[in-house]
């Protein structure tokens, strides 16, 4: 008697231990949100996330009665962009492409501008995961540990970064960073400086990655000279200890440091290329307006944004597999214009 008495203590105890709703969306891998439309209003989730959550719930003993507790979160119908540099010209020429991309799936878009802070990218993803449906975050600075747990309160898209679990859209720099390497040996350069972007930001750990290795390859020499802000004015004022040491040719993070950095070099009476050769990345329309016109790696931005609104778009409205993780890579290319051209003299030094 006393032992069935203890069981049914036992029993009691169990039974107050309830399970959260959090806790089911944790199993299941989705949000809260989510698994309070899939038990409340199924036909609002995906079928096999509905399936899912269901089978989750019944495993870890959910009441089902406790949904009734929670209000169906009401679409808001708008996504949050959060750009670092909305000045770039990179950015600012994808904006159109964000904003037709949301219009056509019924979506507005707003853009937020982090102005290369952490602080400040946190502050407006928080923002934004409060007041919008879902956010894409364009190069974000913020650590992946970080936009993880964001992504589990509302659908988050990354564009020109890698995050392991979320859906996000990269360049593959690695064959047109290969192309324009291979024409400076060609035009016989034999030592590159890279023009390095924030220490924060992923692409310039690759790109950094990606010039290296090719410079071993080759056969070249490569140091990198970092700027932490990597705008006009940046390649202007940061890289004044080049003229100590210079090179024949010079790479840099993006265009507007690398246009920055041409017109630093023709205030010292530096030409441009019979002395140094210098190479952007982005492939913007303003690097193609300065003289003499700036080589670049082009990016495909337009086509980026639009498949990381799309996939933004499509968790909101759970259209997406849920068992899947996109994860999309862009080739880019290499415009070879007149800022690069031949090497005099393999001691660069001597000749300014």
């Amino acid at each position: 008697m006393s032992k069935r008495n203890d069981g049914g203590n036992d029993m009691a105890h169990n039974s107050h231990k309830k399970v959260t709703l959090e806790e089911v969306a944790s199993v299941a891998g989705v949000s809260p949100a989510t698994v309070s439309r899939a038990l409340s209003r199924p036909g609002r989730v995906n079928y096999k996330t509905a399936q899912r959550v269901r089978l989750v719930a019944q495993e870890l003993g959910y009441r089902s009665d406790k949904v009734e507790a929670f209000t169906e979160e009401k679409l808001h119908g708008m996504i949050t962009a959060i750009v670092p540099d909305i000045n770039n010209p990179a950015f600012a020429t994808a904006i159109h492409t964000l904003q037709s991309t949301g219009i056509r799936r019924g979506f507005s878009v707003t853009i937020s501008d982090s102005e290369e802070s952490v602080e400040q990218e946190r502050r407006l993803l928080d923002n934004a995961l409060q007041l919008a449906d879902g956010v894409v975050m364009i190069s974000p600075r913020l650590s992946d540990t970080v936009l993880r747990k964001a992504a589990q309160i509302k659908p988050i898209s990354v564009v020109n970064r890698f995050v392991g679990g979320l859906p996000c859209v990269t360049p593959d720099l690695t064959e047109s960073l290969t192309e324009a390497i291979s024409r400076l040996v060609t035009l016989r350069h034999r030592q590159i400086t890279y023009l390095g972007g924030p220490k924060l930001s992923w692409q310039e750990g690759q790109r950094w990655q990606i010039i290296a290795r090719l410079c071993v390859r080759y056969g070249l020499k490569v140091r990198r000279m970092q700027c932490e802000t990597p705008t006009y004015r940046g390649g202007w004022h940061d890289f004044q200890g080049f003229l100590d040491h210079p090179t024949t040719a010079v790479i840099s993070y993006n265009d507007v440091m690398a246009l920055g950095f041409m017109a630093f070099l023709k205030q010292h009476d530096v030409s441009i290329p019979e002395q140094v050769s210098v190479l952007g990345i982005d492939g913007t329309r303003l690097a193609q307006m300065f003289e003499p016109p700036l080589s670049s790696i082009i990016i495909p931005r337009r086509e980026m944004l639009e498949i990381g609104t799309t996939m933004c778009i499509d968790r909101i409205l759970h259209t997406a597999d849920p068992g899947a993780t996109p994860i999309r890579s862009f080739p880019t290319s290499f415009l070879p214009q007149a800022s690069i051209g031949m090497a005099n003299s393999a001691d660069s030094s001597s000749r300014f």
